[in-house]
């Protein structure tokens, strides 16, 4: 077992993710989610037409080229360009940041972030590849790993929002496992170039969501 795997996959790593809903709170407000099973739906379909074919592949590409400062920033500047809603570009911009401190303070991880050098504008998933590679641990595992954080994450923000009960919560994650796998399989083998969400109806609910009247959650 990887445990600094483990440790950056943590859903209560202090990076900020809790305070983002990634759209989902515009779409409780549209009445798209509001329940388990709708809950399970717009978190699949997040999964595999959003996070995998963007970050996903970044995330495994960014594994492969821990040591190429050159080429890490080369997949930052990608997803940064490629993140069409600012306010996720952002949150992904800022999270990157914060990873990339706490990691600077493991003696484990104290290198890789030295590699980096200057946190500013580091993407959230290079920095998360980076330290896959830093924790031993191959493309395939560490995607796995991100995808992980990445589900339980909206699952989390679902609890919170729509209400759902923690053990529906942790049915849908169990009954995600087999998408998280295929799609991790299928991004290590994608290069960079072909990165790419498909998925403007997401990008349009990301973007309404810094419009609702109230909130619970910044992006």
């Amino acid at each position: 077992m990887n445990l600094r795997l483990l440790q950056i996959s943590d859903s209560a790593l202090p990076v900020g993710g809790y305070t983002h809903s990634w759209g989902l709170e515009a779409a409780l407000a549209r009445g798209l989610v509001r329940d388990a099973a709708t809950l399970e739906t717009w978190t699949r379909s997040w999964l595999r037409h959003a996070l995998a074919p963007l970050e996903g592949v970044v995330v495994a590409a960014a594994c492969r080229a821990a040591a190429d400062r050159h080429e890490l920033r080369r997949l930052s500047d990608l997803l940064t360009a490629s993140l069409a809603v600012p306010s996720v570009r952002t949150a992904g911009a800022e999270m990157g940041e914060h990873l990339l401190h706490l990691a600077a303070t493991w003696e484990w991880g104290r290198d890789a972030a030295a590699r980096l050098g200057e946190p500013h504008g580091w993407q959230h998933a290079v920095v998360f590849g980076v330290l896959g590679a830093a924790a031993g641990a191959g493309p395939g595992d560490t995607l796995r790993a991100y995808f992980h954080q990445a589900v339980l994450g909206m699952i989390t923000a679902g609890v919170r929002a729509v209400p759902v009960n923690h053990t529906h919560g942790q049915q849908v994650l169990a009954y995600l496992h087999d998408d998280m796998a295929a799609l991790a399989e299928h991004a290590v083998s994608t290069p960079p170039e072909c990165a790419g969400s498909g998925c403007p109806f997401y990008e349009v609910l990301c973007d309404e969501q810094t419009r609702l009247d109230t909130r619970l959650f910044r992006s």
